[in-house]
């Protein structure tokens, strides 16, 4: 029988221990398979400070903003870096 990724995710979340605590960000991604990066995780990837990616609202990669979270998808963060190549 094939799962759906929601009947996996729900499955994963309902068989895990009650004593191992919430799940944490990295679990999740491991089970979503998610390519999202959080402000300070883009940063690093990027090689840039968190500052830089705070002041850079405007024209820097796309974000999307769930609550009071700022978070950014993988491929728009590559796509945002490939336009900023420099030609000489």
């Amino acid at each position: 029988m094939v799962q759906t990724l929601r009947e996996c995710i729900i499955s994963t979340l309902t068989s895990a221990s009650p004593t191992a605590g919430p799940i944490t960000a990295a679990t999740a991604r491991e089970i979503t398979g998610s390519v999202y990066l959080d402000r300070k995780e883009c940063a690093a990837y990027m090689g840039v400070s968190e500052k830089f990616l705070a002041t850079h609202l405007c024209d820097g990669p796309r974000r999307l903003r769930v609550g009071s979270k700022i978070i950014y998808r993988l491929a728009d963060v590559e796509n945002w870096m490939r336009q900023q190549t420099v030609s000489r």
